[in-house]
């Protein structure tokens, strides 16, 4: 199954392009601002028209020069006549365009919405979805996992809570790695970007790359996020892992967003510095969330968020964070929220169309892997989409092809609990242990207390049954 066609392409095998100052819901939403137009002014003709309707009756009450006045009484009469019409048209045109906003701008959630409802009244349905994978694969593309899923947020948000309190999930300490790690020409396109997550495969698990840029004496801080880099497991303290995912999903990451915040202040940054942040797969989660913090948080600036293969659909930004989302139609990680992206002005998503060739898929499917999204990546800056053309100039503008930027690598690490669970205050409603004896002492022996007496029955007479022994 193929993702419905969200815009049009010169291209049949290029990109999709949804979102943008050029998207259609941008495009509707002026539509209904015309209509609101269009009724201002056909309130002002109403007033106008009055005040016509006024002055012909006031004509024709006139005793002197009646042949003039009634003249004149006609012609006003006529223009009156004239702007009745005109104004029922303007009202008509009117409401045809805020029906015609409203229709557009709710028909996409209508419609997942009874999708959704259809498919949890008919469970096989879904697993006939689920089952009906792409090439054989086995895996669904992104539109089936976006219907087949339901929203995950509250059952994400109940895991993150009980992960928290037991000691899975919680606060991330931040170290700035030891030793000078050079200098980076960079690009300003998606692809640049992008290829940052590749070479953060080359350092330990849990580190995050922090790129410094000074222009006209403002600084820009370019944070790159990883993907998921292992599995959970007693000890293991990177919160990259899989239960990172939880984290992202259903805490919006309020660990790793209060750790990169950190380790921008350890590079050096200040508040006000315009902060770039570039995720994949479980990254680029995170980098979504981290985006709307640091904005709400109003400590530094965000100038961008560029996520790949993640699904972070159900997260609002606020406006003027410029976001480009990267999915592949034939991933169904990047539906695995159950929720599609936002079509704003400032949010644009690229869906991938291109097959995707058969290799190691690492789990989650051959069109999940990073290789697929950095010519995904390519193909966007080639794009002739005006919409992504637009949001790629200011990416260029922010950082000129041949920029130079300070690189900067800090590690992540999950602190330990701060109590173990055996360490932990009983529960209510137990009985503590006794308190250790004190040095040199020799604790108190309890009192003896007399058995109560035991009634013996009468013995068991042949023959009857007793319970079997060993060897019976």
């Amino acid at each position: 199954m193929k993702a419905p066609a969200l815009a049009s392409t010169e291209d049949p095998g290029g990109p999709i392009v949804k979102g943008g100052s050029r998207g259609l819901a941008v495009e509707y939403r002026e539509l209904e601002a015309t209509g609101g137009k269009l009724e201002d002014t056909s309130e002002r003709l109403q007033d106008l028209r009055f005040r016509g309707t006024d002055l012909c009756f006031r004509l024709r009450g006139l005793s002197a020069l009646p042949e003039a006045a009634a003249r004149a009484a006609d012609a006003v009469d006529a223009a009156v006549q004239g702007l009745l019409r005109g104004i029922e048209e303007l009202e008509d045109a009117a409401r045809r365009l805020r029906k015609a906003g409203e229709n557009y701008l709710g028909v996409e959630g209508r419609v997942e919405k009874e999708l959704k409802a259809l498919q949890r009244g008919v469970p096989a349905l879904g697993l006939a979805l689920y089952l009906w994978g792409h090439n054989g694969w086995g895996y669904p593309d992104r539109i089936v996992s976006e219907l087949m899923l339901p929203d995950t947020e509250g059952a994400a948000e109940k895991l993150e809570s009980r992960l928290s309190r037991h000691g899975f999930l919680g606060p991330i300490a931040v170290s700035k790695q030891a030793g000078n790690h050079g200098k980076v020409r960079l690009g300003g396109t998606a692809r640049s970007l992008l290829e940052r997550v590749r070479l953060l495969e080359e350092e330990d698990a849990g580190v995050i790359e922090i790129l410094t840029v000074v222009r006209g004496g403002q600084r820009l801080q370019i944070v790159t996020l990883p993907g998921t880099q292992d599995d959970p497991a007693p000890g293991i303290s990177n919160p990259f892992d899989s239960l990172g995912n939880v984290e992202g999903m259903g805490g919006d990451s309020r660990y790793v967003a209060e750790a990169v915040a950190q380790a921008l202040r350890q590079s050096g940054a200040s508040p006000g510095d315009s902060v770039i942040l570039t995720g994949y797969s479980e990254g680029g989660i995170h980098a979504v969330n981290i985006a709307a913090r640091l904005a709400q948080d109003g400590e530094f600036t965000m100038e961008m968020v560029l996520t790949a293969a993640a699904p972070r659909g159900g997260r609002d930004l606020p406006a003027g964070v410029r976001a480009l989302h990267l999915e592949h139609a034939e991933d169904w990680a990047t539906g695995a929220d159950g929720a599609s992206n936002p079509d704003t002005p400032d949010r644009i998503t690229v869906t991938g169309t291109a097959p995707v060739p058969e290799g190691d898929d690492g789990g989650l499917g051959p069109a999940h892997q990073l290789d697929v999204y950095l010519d995904l990546a390519a193909q966007a800056d080639a794009s002739s989409d005006p919409s992504l053309k637009e949001s790629l100039v200011h990416l260029a503008e922010v950082i000129a092809p041949g920029t130079i930027a300070t690189r900067g690598l800090f590690k992540l690490s999950r602190k330990p609990a701060s109590q173990s669970p055996a360490q932990r205050p009983p529960r209510q409603g137990t009985v503590p242990a006794l308190p250790p004896p004190r040095q040199g002492t020799v604790p108190p022996l309890p009192k003896p207390v007399s058995p109560l007496p035991m009634p013996v029955g009468p013995a068991a007479p042949p023959g009857s049954w007793l319970p079997a022994g060993p060897g019976q």
